[in-house]
């Protein structure tokens, strides 16, 4: 009877041991993987944020197209879309200007209703979208991958203002 019962407390002390080594050790190769992961992801959203080679512009753009690709590049906008207030657009790199055209308008009413602002900066879970007003007559749509101060906000519009200037 006595070595009936140190069989089963040895064994199951065994046993108990035997398991809480593997968990142990699957646990750390868990962490060892959602670390590199978490790297990996973490090196992905880097680059893909990180500026591309400083752009200059050596001279005025030729025309409105040329102008949009230096200000997405410059300031990292996903898409630019240069646009009328009535909602059609003027010169654009992105997938869907129309839509962003459509859209551009209507966010800037509410902006100016709710918050008495002629920019408002919408963020969503990995993009933010900016609208604003540079003229009476021009509006700026574009697509965020990082937040953006105010500055750079101010400077993109006063671009837009020198180059549509000096192309009309």
């Amino acid at each position: 009877m006595l070595y009936e019962v140190l069989a089963i407390v040895s064994g199951g002390v065994l046993g108990f041991g035997v398991t809480w080594a593997y968990l142990s050790h699957a646990i750390k190769e868990e962490k060892t993987k959602e670390g590199e992961m978490r790297r990996v992801k973490v090196s992905a959203v880097t680059s893909s944020i990180e500026p591309k080679a400083e752009v200059k512009i050596d001279k005025p753009p030729s025309d409105l197209s040329e102008f949009v690709e230096y200000l997405s590049n410059k300031y990292m906008l996903s898409d630019v879309t240069l646009l009328t207030p009535d909602g059609l657009p003027i010169a654009s790199n992105s997938s869907a200007p129309e839509e962003d055209a459509a859209i551009a308008p209507e966010l800037l009413k509410v902006g100016k209703g709710l918050l008495n602002s002629s920019r408002i900066i919408i963020s969503g879970e990995n993009t933010r979208v900016l609208v604003m007003q540079i003229t009476p007559d021009i509006m700026l749509h574009a697509r965020v991958a990082r937040d953006i101060s105010r500055r750079e906000i101010e400077r993109i519009g006063d671009e837009v203002k020198m180059v549509l200037e000096g192309i009309v």
